[in-house]
């Protein structure tokens, strides 16, 4: 594929394409198998709001702070305490005062709502009192009834979307397939971006997790900045479907999760230019891959299967629950659950699965009360591809 860098002023518009070898040298690890689980959640889905659930460290109530919502994908708060809410049919939605405001932003960008496609995260930049930049990802309606993934910036005058500016924009990838978008954000705390893009249900090249500045130029320290053939905003690659992005507060490295194919679901700790194997190994079921393990790729620290389908992922650094401090919590899709894991430096030494009852968990995120808010896909029904969904927050019990 074409390796060049497209521009459209003022923001440089980086595509997806490029060369790297998948046998590239790096050094590996071993991985911590996950013991198997049963697959998917529980027969009955209830509603939340107003359950007390006992974890093993702390209980708390479950309070509902959105409904009406659909399929929410993606969670942020700006300052002041207003949540955004992104839905996957394109939707940016606002909870103000403790309401749900009943008009989503007007002017957000057009999405390929098939399948997986949509309107997908949602990211406040961490200097938004002087700048006012919030940052979108979704599924770009493409050429031949197909897609990509896209990320734009702009920001919300009057609850309109305005000064829209793209970050990723990659036409040339359009696949016709609905899957795999990847789509997940973080800012550190240089103000960096990073995001991810899946292999797109192809196994290509758009499998990566990249790295550039808040307005989409490419910071000179990346690993792949005078790599001939190699996109410069690379950060790693080998990359299946990577939907969760996390930093660890005690190390400051960056933690990925990702969507194996049939189990082989993964947790990965990310180290600059490596390659984390898809396309070539592989912990779960995919025809054409027989290996689990190669040298020059990176091996997971935990997988799991029976799959539970990893969406956003979150290190609680506050202070509101009792034993959770510094803990990773990891949302399921497929498993319907909020798991939380102890980690000591590279490897996890305990899971333990929170909940597992109130439908397909998307996204968590710690608001600025200190709590757990997070993004519940289909409570009270079964799964669709668009169903309703609700915001709740964990509410510690003494």
């Amino acid at each position: 594929m074409n390796p060049t860098v497209g521009y459209r002023n003022p923001v440089v518009l980086l595509a997806a394409a490029f060369v790297l070898r998948m046998d590239a040298p790096v050094v590996t690890r071993a991985a911590q198998p996950e013991t198997p689980r049963r697959q998917g959640g529980p027969e009955t889905i209830v509603n939340p709001d107003g359950r007390v659930i006992k974890s093993e460290r702390q209980t708390f109530k479950i309070e509902v702070v959105a409904q009406g919502v659909e399929t929410p994908w993606g969670l942020a708060f700006l300052p002041g305490g207003r949540l955004l809410i992104a839905e996957r049919p394109g939707r940016l939605r606002i909870v103000e005062n403790g309401k749900l405001l009943p008009e989503p932003v007007s002017g957000t960008p057009a999405v390929w709502e098939r399948q997986d496609g949509g309107l997908f995260d949602v990211e406040v930049h961490p200097k938004y009192a002087q700048n006012g930049w919030i940052y979108l990802s979704y599924a770009e309606p493409g050429r031949d009834n197909g897609s990509m993934t896209a990320i734009v910036r702009g920001r919300i005058k009057d609850n309109k979307w305005v000064d829209q500016q793209f970050l990723f924009h990659a036409p040339e990838l359009n696949a016709a397939s609905n899957i795999h978008y990847g789509s997940r954000f973080i800012f550190d705390k240089q103000g960096r971006l990073f995001y991810s893009i899946g292999d797109r249900g192809n196994m290509d090249d758009a499998r990566k997790v990249h790295r550039v500045n808040d307005d989409g130029s490419i910071p000179k320290d990346n690993p792949f900045v005078n790599r001939s053939g190699a996109l410069p905003s690379i950060w790693t690659y080998g990359h299946r479907n990577p939907q969760g992005l996390a930093f660890d507060p005690a190390t400051g490295k960056l933690w990925e999760s990702e969507h194996g194919p049939r189990g082989g679901d993964e947790l990965n700790r990310l180290e600059p230019g490596r390659n984390y194997g898809w396309g070539v190994i592989s912990h779960g079921i995919q025809p054409g891959i027989t290996k689990t393990a190669q040298e020059g790729m990176e091996q997971p620290v935990v997988h799991w299967t029976p799959a539970i389908g990893p969406s956003a992922i979150a290190f609680y650094t506050g202070t509101r629950y009792r034993g959770w401090k510094n803990n990773l919590f990891v949302a399921g899709l497929s498993g319907q659950q909020l798991r939380r894991l102890e980690i000591a430096g590279d490897r996890v030494t305990h899971q333990e699965v929170i909940f597992n009852q109130f439908g397909r968990v998307r996204d968590l995120i710690i608001g600025p009360d200190g709590y757990f808010y997070v993004a519940l896909q289909s409570p009270g029904a079964r799964f669709s591809d668009s169903t309703p969904g609700v915001v709740v927050r964990l509410i510690p019990v003494p």
